[in-house]
């Protein structure tokens, strides 16, 4: 019921917002699905990737591409594009990571993503495009700039641009969530949590341990690829930072500052990491500071996690009325 009341909220926001909200409030939902899908490997599985902004890029880059040297114009294209090679990326260096556990992963995942990243702002990645590649490179820098996509086969106007795109947006979080808590509550996510708790356990009674390690790695990078590729939509240009490890760091924060262990706790923490940041851009010399010192206070306060947090008040909240009605009916009774 909180779900269906949340998405109707969402989507009711356009005719509420201006501009600025909105914006801010697309890319809150991007970071929840990429921080969501992240979670599927970090809170569910047990192994934390530092390499998961490879499949944030990844996912922007590739219909990128397509645009430039393709006749990519398709909103819809661009995203599936993305997500294609995202998940392709995912299964190859996925099949090498989950050879290694806890910090030898966390390692191989990192190292591997920046050399993702040296591709790209070396321009090394652009090089199989002969002159124009080599050009393109040369005048962004390893950037791309990429224009308003058709969505569903329709131009819409820079003024409705925003909306419509939001809408997209929302509907890839809702459909992201969903198929994300219903993989968590299947079996497959059950035996994910076994092999997070034990897995020498796990392995003993008969549940293949790599394999779905490996799983889990490239759904991660699914809906990882998915966010990069609304994020490279709506920013509307791509950058060789968003496959930095720096971003992959961010994606954990977000993700540990909501609760890892709690299913919206990763869209709790990228909501949050969004309001802070905005909140610090009002300093822009000292913005990092006020970022930080921001983050340390909720942190002491919700030690837990933010989610675990609100659901603890909520939890008080509801036992107000219960323990005034039984204090009362004890009153009456002496």
């Amino acid at each position: 019921m909180c779900a269906v009341i949340g998405g109707g909220v969402l989507l009711v926001l356009p005719a509420l917002l201006p501009a600025y909200p909105l914006i801010t409030l697309s890319y809150a939902l991007i970071f929840s699905i990429a921080c969501l899908g992240l979670n599927l490997l970090f809170g569910t599985t047990g192994l934390l990737s530092l390499g998961h902004a490879a499949y944030f890029g990844v996912g922007a880059y590739a219909g990128g591409f397509l645009y430039y040297f393709g006749p990519l114009t398709s909103l819809e294209v661009y995203l599936l594009a993305g997500v294609a090679c995202s998940t392709a990326l995912a299964a190859l260096l996925g099949a090498l990571c989950v050879r290694a556990t806890r910090i030898h992963f966390t390692i191989l995942t990192l190292a591997f993503a920046q050399m993702v990243h040296s591709l790209f702002i070396s321009g090394a990645i652009f090089q199989p495009f002969g002159g124009v590649g080599k050009g393109l490179y040369l005048l962004g820098g390893g950037g791309l700039y990429i224009p308003r996509f058709t969505i569903l086969g329709t131009e819409v106007g820079p003024e409705r641009f925003i909306p419509a795109l939001y809408y997209v947006i929302v509907l890839a979080f809702l459909g992201s969530g969903l198929l994300l808590w219903r993989i968590s509550r299947s079996p497959f996510g059950m035996a994910l949590r076994a092999i997070r708790d034990n897995d020498t356990r796990a392995a003993f009674v008969g549940l293949p341990v790599r394999r779905y390690r490996w799983y889990a790695f490239i759904l991660s990078g699914v809906f990882t690829g998915l966010a990069g590729g609304l994020n490279g939509q709506l920013s509307r240009q791509i950058t060789p930072e968003q496959l930095d490890w720096l971003l992959s760091a961010q994606l954990i924060l977000m993700t540990v500052l909501g609760g890892s262990r709690h299913f919206l706790g990763p869209v709790v923490g990228a909501f949050a990491f969004a309001g802070l940041e905005d909140i610090s851009l009002r300093w822009v010399q000292y913005r990092g500071l006020v970022l930080g010192l921001l983050l340390i206070a909720l942190v002491f306060v919700a030690p837990g996690g933010l989610a675990r947090g609100l659901s603890t008040v909520m939890s008080a909240v509801r036992a107000l009325p219960y323990s005034r009605q039984s204090k009362g009916s004890g009153d009456d009774g002496s």
